[in-house]
């Protein structure tokens, strides 16, 4: 691996430091979009990255055995969309109530 290489890792590595609740990251790209996906350590932490990196309210998605926090937006810069997703934990069962009604499946 050359010096490039590690510059890049240590890019990546401050950029994910520096999202407190943040445990890892991924960036998916093409010509026309690209997606970034933040995995966050708690349901706080959602909230709280959500809220500083300007993604609206959270949502809560539930499937038939699981539920998770997630808040997502969706953008442009210049020719490419651009999506950024902070998703929480997956937690079994239903949601605490009071966030069914803001629940997505």
């Amino acid at each position: 691996m050359n010096a490039r290489a590690h510059a890049l890792v240590d890019t990546l590595l401050d950029s994910l430091g520096e999202l407190a609740g943040a445990n890892a990251m991924s960036v998916h790209a093409r010509a026309a979009w690209v997606i970034v996906l933040i995995t966050a350590s708690s349901d706080e932490a959602v909230i709280n990255l959500g809220e500083e990196l300007g993604l609206g309210e959270t949502e809560v998605t539930i499937t038939a055995t699981q539920w998770w926090r997630r808040a997502s937006s969706e953008g442009r810069r210049g020719a490419r969309v651009l999506r950024v997703v902070v998703a929480g934990p997956h937690h079994e069962g239903p949601p605490p109530q009071g966030d069914a009604g803001e629940a997505s499946s």
